[in-house]
């Protein structure tokens, strides 16, 4: 085989232009010297040169016109180019054929990264390229693709792994939707049926109202009525009587008197007591209503000592704080307050509705709120959403909601003795007011949790401050 392979070798040499070193199209021959070359390749050579010229090879003078074409060197090239077929078809199509030439594909040009022929080696357009076999560039780049093929099935692990644990988190998340979503509708099941039962109690109560009031009303008419058809009669028989003369008018006058002096007196009580009026307005209160229903969103709020700065004292209970002589010897854990004087509720909220109550906010210096669980702890922030703290702030006589870039001053009718701190997670919202009057203080909404964990915050930064949380 390797014998066969030099004589077809040798046999595609001969069928070679020297010039073009492709196989020849239209042999020529020159009859000087008898070299031969294809025609265009000749006429591109000699360019517009006169009637003499030199063979590209030898350099011998010779005459343009008497070229001489060789149709045997052509039968000659056609062979060649089938034997060369036949032993590309015949190496298993190990690089394949070059369609150019077409020469088994048995090196590669690393400039154009690319298998070419032996011919397309010798080629003007791969001579200054770096050329190897084509079996050590098979090995060079196999071995390439098989690094970068391992690279990129581990990041289609990664993926699937990703893929996994996201379709996982979404079902559980979806599972904790669904069962929020059961709880919700059977809370305002539940909160639907003790608004209807309390309806229909104040419905009747107020129906037996009205029933005592018409019941009186038609009492008090008909004694009216009886004693205005009494009075009608006495005042005829008076009229009648005034009307006569002296001799008639004097005779059994003091009948007439008497009967003026008999009859009903003239005051007339009040048919509907004044108690009335309140039933009628304690039945219709719906305060205590508004207040029943909000005590399932009431939080049992208590204080997490980890968090307090030291020199805050909390209560044995954790329901209430206030400022130390001096710093207590606490230890600087990561989630205490170093710098601020704060401290944060021990229960989180993570959705839903919760309100909870602080009293003693009278004194001086204080801030009352929710704060993320990330809120910075041991450093100087500002009081404001950006840093994770919706709050208000009270300092000294002043009243400001914790807004960003500056506080904003809030304008109150009378202080508060006890602040409602209202979270609705959800909704987005914290909002401060008045417990016992109801007036709003400041509202926070638009806000955006991010499912992170919030918290109630407490500020507390003077001697005068007690705060209780109810």
């Amino acid at each position: 085989m390797a014998a066969a392979g030099g004589h077809i070798q040798r046999l595609r040499d001969e069928a070679t232009c020297s010039i073009c070193l492709d196989y020849f199209k239209d042999p020529v021959t020159i009859p000087e010297c008898g070299h031969n070359f294809c025609r265009s390749c000749l006429v591109l050579f000699w360019g517009e040169s006169e009637a003499e010229a030199s063979c590209p090879q030898c350099r011998e003078r010779v005459h343009r016109r008497s070229l001489v074409s060789n149709r045997q060197l052509a039968n000659v090239v056609e062979i060649a180019k089938n034997l060369s077929l036949q032993e590309g078809k015949e190496e298993g199509g190990k690089g394949g054929v070059c369609e150019e030439h077409p020469e088994p594909l048995k090196l590669f040009c690393k400039e154009d990264e690319a298998p070419i022929c032996l011919v397309c080696d010798k080629s003007k357009g791969h001579k200054e390229h770096e050329v190897i076999p084509l079996e050590e560039a098979f090995e060079e780049y196999k071995g390439e693709i098989c690094r970068r093929l391992e690279i990129l099935r581990k990041e289609r692990e990664e993926i699937l792994a990703y893929q996994a644990d996201l379709d996982k988190e979404s079902k559980d998340l979806l599972k904790l939707t669904e069962t929020e979503r059961l709880k919700t509708v059977e809370k305002f099941r539940e909160l639907r049926q003790f608004l209807e039962e309390q309806e229909k109690g104040l419905l009747s109560d107020v129906e037996e109202v009205e029933k005592e009031i018409v019941g009186r009303r038609d009492e008090q008419l008909a004694r009216l009525s009886r004693k205005l058809s009494s009075l009608e009669r006495i005042i005829q028989e008076m009229e009648e009587k005034r009307q006569q003369p002296a001799s008639e008018l004097l005779q059994d006058v003091r009948r007439t008197l008497q009967r003026y002096e008999k009859r009903e007196s003239p005051e007339n009580p009040l048919p509907f007591p004044p108690e009335l009026r309140n039933r009628i307005l304690e039945s219709c209160d719906l305060n205590h209503l508004v207040e029943d229903a909000m005590k399932q969103w009431k939080a049992n709020v208590t204080l997490d000592p980890d968090t307090a700065h030291p020199q805050l004292i909390l209560s044995k209970d954790r329901k209430s704080l206030r400022w130390g002589d001096k710093p207590q010897a606490l230890p600087d854990n990561p989630e205490r307050f170093s710098v601020w004087p704060c401290v944060l509720g021990r229960e989180g909220f993570t959705a839903g509705r919760h309100f909870w109550e602080v009293t003693g906010g009278s004194g001086g210096w204080w801030a009352l709120g929710v704060a993320r669980k990330s809120v910075e702890r041991k450093d100087n922030f500002n009081f404001n959403p950006e840093r994770g703290v919706w709050a208000v702030r009270k300092l000294r006589r002043k009243y400001l909601a914790c807004t960003s870039p500056h506080y904003s001053p809030l304008s109150l009718r009378e202080k508060p003795r006890r602040i409602r701190v209202t979270l609705d997670y959800e909704g987005g919202r914290v909002s401060l007011s008045d417990a016992d009057s109801g007036a709003e203080l400041y509202t926070f909404s638009g806000a955006s949790f991010s499912g992170e964990t919030l918290l109630p915050f407490f500020h507390l930064n003077d001697f005068e401050t007690h705060l209780s949380i109810s």
